[in-house]
């Protein structure tokens, strides 16, 4: 098994809030930093302990995890996440919510394998692509 395991920079919080509204989904637990600091860590954030240490949520049937990192978060583009769904209206308004303060690098299109196809990358610099999962009818 492979679980993506995205990080954030003390914004950990405000994106499961994002997400659960995003994918209809729910956070499977998160522990909060508390009294931790990391070793390596000789001047910790003042709100550290209300960071996110770890937590879950499943989104389109995939475990993710997420967490708030010390070190500063670098965004890049070599992963994509795929959200995968059965129907185009679910893949619509998936990518309305994450196209608030978002990146639209291809806008939605219908293909020949699918009646939606669209990726961006979400307020928090996660790259998306949307992919409903019914073919368009060809006659």
């Amino acid at each position: 098994m492979v679980i993506p395991y995205i990080t954030f920079e003390g914004n950990c919080n405000e994106a499961l809030k994002f997400y659960k509204k995003a994918f209809k989904s729910e956070v499977k637990m998160s522990q909060p930093y508390g009294d931790y600091i990391p070793e390596e860590i000789e001047t910790p954030p003042v709100n550290l302990s209300s960071w996110i240490l770890h937590a879950e949520m499943e989104i389109c049937g995939t475990k993710f995890w997420f967490a708030d990192e010390v070190r500063p978060a670098s965004k890049g583009s070599m992963i994509k996440l795929t959200a995968a769904v059965s129907t185009s209206e679910e893949a619509k308004d998936i990518f309305e919510m994450l196209n608030v303060g978002g990146y639209v690098s291809l806008p939605p299109t219908e293909t020949f394998y699918s009646t939606f196809h669209a990726a961006l990358t979400d307020k928090f610099g996660v790259s998306w692509n949307i992919v409903a999962e019914e073919s368009p009818d060809k006659l």
